[in-house]
């Protein structure tokens, strides 16, 4: 992987926003190949592409199971009834262990929660260009066109959504702290994910014992990274 190791001077000319806190650092590491984008812009223009191509989406729909005999996946049961295909991929993220378990699949995913605020940007010469990682903290703060998402931690908490405001007040501290002025953190809108990991961190993508019956799931933190290649892969 490409990188550059920077001096105070080379990290300013990348990141002007931190001269006013550039005594806290002496240097930094620049990943070039590393790249930021916003996922629900890119997933709301890939859903209106895939429309256009044919592609039905079937919203509010609840699954109650998987429906399936010794051989073959029957069906998915859901509150509007019983969907049946040629072929399913179950692409649910930290939910998949829940409805593959009770076809006996046990997947070794595990939902881990992260916290992030979206900050509005009051003042754009504060805000950064791109993204810094916070090593210290473990938080990372990036720049969506006149907003900034601050993201991070790693809690084991099962598949509970409470938000808890220590974490709040974490990713608040780390924002302030690098780029004082660029917004108020007190207008943030403070929200929760749940990752779904697996213990080394590779995601599982493939064939299941059922011919029909495919998975894509585990990418923990690197869901929209590595989207595109695993929508190939299973293509």
């Amino acid at each position: 992987m490409p990188y550059q190791l920077l001096d105070r001077a080379g990290y300013i000319a990348a990141e002007p926003a931190l001269v006013p806190v550039q005594e806290k650092f002496v240097g930094g590491l620049r990943l070039p190949g590393d790249e930021t984008g916003d996922c629900f812009k890119f997933t709301q223009n890939l859903a209106a592409l895939a429309g256009n191509l044919g592609v039905k989406f079937r919203y509010g729909v609840y699954i109650k199971g998987i429906s399936s005999d010794s051989a073959r996946i029957t069906g998915i049961a859901t509150d509007q009834g019983l969907l049946t295909a040629d072929a399913y991929l179950v692409a649910l993220g930290s939910y998949a262990p829940l409805v593959l378990r009770p076809i006996g699949i046990r997947l070794p995913v595990y939902p881990v929660k992260g916290y992030s605020i979206i900050v509005p940007i009051d003042d754009a010469r504060h805000a950064p260009e791109s993204t810094i990682m916070d090593e210290t903290h473990k938080v990372a703060v990036t720049r969506l066109g006149d907003r900034i998402r601050v993201g991070g931690t790693a809690e084991l908490a099962g598949y509970s959504l409470a938000l808890r405001e220590s974490r709040r007040t974490t990713l608040n501290h780390v924002l302030t702290d690098l780029f004082p002025g660029a917004g108020d953190v007190a207008r943030g809108d403070f929200w929760t994910g749940l990752r779904p990991m697996t213990p080394d961190g590779t995601p599982v993508v493939g064939g299941t014992p059922y011919p029909n019956l495919y998975l894509a799931t585990g990418h923990g933190t690197l869901g929209w990274t590595m989207a595109a290649g695993t929508g190939r892969v299973m293509a």
